[in-house]
């Protein structure tokens, strides 16, 4: 059996206050491509479907159109969980009646969901878990020994008989995986974590939660976000992953890259540097994060930045060893209106000068006579 495994797609995601629907449409469409050309019998898809429990229409509408694609045009069954971004209630909706049409999805809290497919080998077995939480548990099965992640699939897991040829489907953070920002977290201190013994017994485990593509364990993947949902996955590559399951139930895996619709991008240098780049840039309608390094003050630069890149998402000012609060507001009033006005050219131009402190000096006199105050400079 082929399988095409996604996760953590968050449909309906705001990314810097960008809505990325569009991208998330595109990303799609490529993935359902792929699946028709690389003749995939099945698409499994490990939770965090939608990037929050109550997803904007938009992303409803993306995500309808993508099953019926791949279930009523190319005929691929579709296994999919809840992650913990999900309303396992809301993405629950109507599976009974869509089970026979293909849509396998698993969003009984605590429990595990048992599917059967085949293939020219014979069935192939699919248990998959929709995210859960340890209180959860205690609280439906007024069981008081379950007090982490690792003791609750442990329990979810007991008792099923394990096929030769079984898939494991998970939203967790299993143990050895690397994380980044973008991911919420799941618990506070460690016992988040789920041992990566748990999915030793099955012939292979797609997991969703962590936004890298990895490999945890010989026979567990997580496939990762499709898009940069954050700064820190610059360095990931993303890719869509295949998996061709033999009749002894041995995983092979083949990856192909992701082409976004924008890439995430920074880059770093004066205004000039930028705006100069930008000329032979070919793709300035890409998402950035922009780093000004200039010194001194600036005009109008976000403005003129946003001409030659329209998609910029960041502009942050370098900030220079020895800087930081122009001042401590604790000491605001015990310094002159000198000092004050002193220590904010010092921080947006460099060191002042004595002709432009003399400048500054008849300024703030002539300020302060002309409001029938007294000299600001003792």
């Amino acid at each position: 059996m082929r399988i095409l495994h996604l996760a953590d797609l968050h449909l309906g995601k705001i990314f810097h206050d960008v809505h990325l629907t569009a991208d998330q449409a595109y990303l799609l469409d490529q993935a359902a491509t792929l699946a028709k050309n690389e003749n995939v019998d099945t698409v499994v898809i490990s939770g965090d479907v939608y990037d929050r429990s109550v997803p904007p229409v938009e992303a409803t509408e993306v995500l309808d159109n993508f099953l019926s694609r791949l279930i009523l045009d190319l005929g691929i069954k579709v296994v999919l969980i809840p992650g913990n971004h999900d309303s396992a209630e809301r993405i629950a909706f109507g599976s009974r009646l869509l089970r026979d049409r293909g849509l396998h999805i698993s969003a009984v809290q605590c429990a595990c969901s048992v599917i059967e497919l085949a293939d020219a080998h014979g069935p192939l077995t699919f248990l998959s878990i929709p995210y859960i939480e340890p209180i959860t548990f205690r609280r439906n099965l007024e069981d008081t020994d379950i007090p982490d992640f690792t003791a609750a699939y442990r329990h979810i897991l007991a008792g099923i008989t394990i096929a030769e040829r079984t898939v494991c489907v998970a939203h967790c953070y299993t143990a050895g995986g690397e994380g980044s920002e973008s991911e919420r977290p799941l618990a506070i201190g460690g016992t988040y974590l789920v041992d990566a013994d748990v999915f030793a017994p099955f012939s292979l485990t797609l997991l969703g939660h962590l936004h890298r593509p990895q490999k945890v364990t010989p026979k567990a993947w997580y496939a990762g976000a499709p898009l940069r949902y954050s700064f820190s996955e610059l360095d990931h590559d993303k890719v869509f992953s295949i998996f061709d399951i033999d009749a002894k139930g041995v995983a092979t895996r083949t990856t192909f890259p992701v082409r976004p619709l924008r890439e995430l991008r920074q880059l770093s240098g004066t205004l000039d540097d930028i705006l100069t780049g930008a000329e032979s840039d070919t793709a300035c309608d890409d998402y950035f994060s922009i780093t000004l390094t200039d010194q001194g003050a600036l005009f109008d630069y976000a403005a003129k930045i946003r001409s030659v890149y329209p998609n910029v998402l960041s502009i942050v000012r370098q900030q220079r060893e020895g800087e930081g609060d122009i001042v401590n507001p604790g000491e605001l009033r015990r310094l002159t209106d000198q000092e004050i006005v002193g220590r904010f050219f010092s921080h947006v131009a460099g060191d002042i000068n004595e002709d432009e402190q003399t400048i500054l000096t008849e300024v703030l006199e002539e300020l302060n006579r002309s409001e029938g105050g007294v000299s600001c400079v003792l």
